[in-house]
């Protein structure tokens, strides 16, 4: 594999002027008749882009992994560029992020996941309630795609704002039965039967990973990963199946392993991940 360079870090920021600028060069275009031209002109940049794309995944399947840098000398363009290319290749599902600016090949399939009607419910209600509030939503059937051992979980998991915990919680308990604010894994194995519907409501870290399915922000696999490693309610996933859950999501899914880490540190788990990780074959 080709030795790459850290890229430089910053988000390629969206031209909002773009639409006003398309207006100005059409009026401007139609009334000197220059339209042919610029649509020549247009056509033979999307020309440019799309072989420069093409480039870019040739160098990528040859390399492994590449980063903005690394193409820019491969290319000759400016690392800026590079980073918008990488983005567009990764937004379009041709690339994947597997670190910080690096991207590979897509090899395995993304993991997803699709909230389920109550999940929208409960996410809605909050946030019209709580518009200013953090919100990660999601169910327990989020995670059997990952389970060796396949359990039954009708949970709902609601995580929000840390002072803001004790306020949903009481406005779920007014709305919904069998409403849990973040029991311990005594309280789960004693008193709350998966097998049956229920919300349970806990602290949402700071700077977890998520992301966005049909306007919900849900876990992502990485967060989920670390979470069922620290998280009480998650007790019964632990043990032999903790190995088979990370054996599992590296061979099925593509896995951001800077981010995965990076969230391990955040809940001072990176040791015990890190040993799971390596387990994976």
């Amino acid at each position: 594999m080709a030795e790459i360079g850290n890229s430089n870090r910053g988000r390629v920021k969206s031209n909002r002027h773009a639409p006003y600028i398309i207006t100005i060069l059409y009026k401007f275009g139609n009334k000197f008749g220059l339209l042919p031209n610029l649509y020549y002109l247009c056509t033979q940049n999307q020309v440019n882009m799309n072989a420069c794309k093409k480039q870019i995944l040739e160098i990528a399947q040859t390399n492994h992994r590449v980063n903005a840098n690394f193409l820019a000398t491969a290319c000759g363009m400016k690392p800026v560029t590079a980073r918008q290319y990488l983005s567009a290749l990764a937004k379009d599902n041709e690339l994947v992020r597997v670190g910080q600016g690096v991207y590979a090949i897509a090899q395995k399939q993304a993991f997803t996941y699709k909230p389920s009607e109550s999940v929208k419910e409960i996410y809605l209600k909050m946030k019209t309630e709580l518009p200013f509030t953090d919100f990660c939503v999601y169910d327990g059937n989020i995670m059997s795609s990952i389970q060796h051992h396949l359990s039954i979980n009708h949970a709902i998991y609601v995580e929000t704002n840390r002072d803001a915990v004790e306020s949903v919680f009481i406005r779920l308990k007014e709305l919904y039965k069998n409403v849990y604010r973040q029991p311990s894994s005594a309280f789960m194995y004693d008193y709350i039967d998966l097998r049956e519907e229920c919300i349970i409501v806990k602290a949402l870290v700071t700077e977890s990973p998520l992301m966005e399915v049909d306007g919900i922000k849900v876990p992502t696999l990485e967060k989920l990963l670390v979470d069922t490693q620290k998280d009480a309610d998650f007790d019964y996933l632990r043990g032999s199946e903790s190995a088979n859950m990370f054996q599992l999501a590296f061979d099925q899914y593509t896995i951001n392993t800077h981010r995965l880490m990076r969230y391990a540190k955040r809940r001072s788990i990176s040791q015990e991940i890190q040993e799971l990780i390596n387990q994976t074959k």
